[in-house]
């Protein structure tokens, strides 16, 4: 049986991800509709994790999740 997730949270970082989707009160589609996230944000993602939360939008524009990352 796997885990629950947090849908509210980045699956990288683990910071609120913004997402529209798990805000009963949006009254928009959520950002990431709109947004192009580069593929290798998206190859971080931890594969039991994939699909299942959006990632925010720092993690989106390449920002790393790792602060020690060049």
């Amino acid at each position: 049986m796997s885990e629950p997730v947090d849908s509210s949270r980045c699956p990288l970082c683990g910071q609120p991800n913004q997402c529209a989707e798990c805000d009963p009160a949006a009254d928009q589609p959520c950002w990431c509709f709109t947004a192009t996230i580069p593929q290798d944000a998206i190859e971080r993602i931890p594969a039991a994790l994939r699909k299942r939360a959006c990632i925010c939008p720092r993690c989106a524009r390449g920002a790393s999740a790792n602060p020690d990352a060049p």
